[in-house]
């Protein structure tokens, strides 16, 4: 790989920023970078926090102890702490429904995730799409329910660079540092790269230096913070943010919107039984008449959950056919 723009000042400034963010004082996990090789990465610099996140959601409900569990995993299209922060609520209304308890599982890769649906180490989760679409082909991964957010079953990926930088498209971002969001990520991986392959490019010889932040959020913190010159994101995560706490989005601009593809979706393992399934689908399709659920879906900008078209994750799979034509595997 040819040397970075600004390496010597990079991994420092990274390092320091990422062990700032008070999610990892609180529940650990390691932060990872990644240099992008063909087909995977090949070189990886770790800071240990510990790697597992497990943990019961707060309850306010007498005899909790002795309910069965609901084992929920959310990918990390966010950092762990924003995650919990969003879906917490949300999780426990579903459990109450089933009279059951939430435990929400996370890891620091949508790959992890994925290996706990396979082996039945989790009842269900929100995954990215790309996960989505590798875990159906390789185990039966299964859709439960997808969310609806302004009316529409779909998103994309943004391509961003600094507010102030005379970056103006994904062609001035050539020699730069690039943040990628996760290995699986469609709109934070694969997407850009499915770009670049269009161009005749890849990542480690059109980027000055690239690495993975695992998390949405913390790329676009990256770029505001002029800690990579550009980056991938999710569409979904970014107006979220924008419209909600936009310290960070404000410093970013977006240079270019890809095509829409179908959005990340919740997914449950296939040997779940038929009866939990059924009834876990009837709750989340529901969710929307409900009070209490009502506010939470409002506030994570969902409208209501809806059932899946699985046609819809189509595109998906011809960017990794396009990969697998080129002898490359698309992650």
């Amino acid at each position: 790989m040819t040397e970075p723009k600004q390496r010597s000042r990079l991994l420092p400034e990274l390092l320091v920023a990422i062990g700032a963010i008070a999610v990892l004082a609180l529940i650990g996990g390691y932060v990872t970078l990644k240099m992008l090789g063909d087909t995977g990465a090949s070189e990886v610099k770790r800071i240990d926090f510990a790697d597992v996140v497990v943990g019961q959601l707060p309850t306010a409900k007498a005899g909790d102890e002795g309910r069965q569990l609901l084992r929920v995993a959310v990918g990390a299209m966010n950092s762990p702490e924003a995650t919990r922060e969003q879906y917490g609520e949300l999780l426990q209304i579903v459990a109450d429904q089933i009279d059951r308890r939430a435990v929400l599982a996370q890891r620091k890769t949508y790959a992890e995730i994925n290996n706990m649906l396979e082996h039945q180490e989790v009842d269900l989760a929100f995954v990215c799409t790309a996960p989505y679409v590798l875990g159906q082909e390789k185990f039966g991964l299964e859709i439960l329910a997808v969310p609806v957010t302004q009316g529409q079953k779909v998103y994309r990926s943004y391509i961003l660079a600094h507010r102030d930088s005379a970056i103006q498209s994904l062609d001035d971002l050539r020699g730069e540092v690039f943040a990628f969001t996760d290995p699986q990520s469609n709109t934070g991986c694969l997407v850009p790269r499915f770009l670049l392959l269009q161009k005749g490019e890849k990542p480690q010889s059109f980027f000055g230096d690239t690495y993975y932040t695992h998390g949405h959020d913390n790329s676009i913190h990256a770029v505001a913070e002029g800690m990579a010159g550009g980056a991938a994101v999710d569409s979904l995560v970014w107006d979220y943010l924008n419209g909600s706490n936009p310290v960070w989005t404000s410093k970013t601009k977006i240079i270019e919107r890809s095509p829409l593809y179908g959005i990340p979706p919740i997914v449950v393992h296939p040997a779940l039984d038929p009866k939990v399934k059924n009834q876990l689908r009837r709750i989340f399709l529901t969710l929307h008449e409900d009070e209490r659920a009502r506010e939470v879906l409002r506030t994570l900008r969902i409208d209501r959950f809806e059932e899946a078209d699985d046609s819809a994750y189509d595109s998906v799979r011809e960017m990794y056919r396009a990969f697998a034509n080129t002898g490359q595997d698309g992650s």
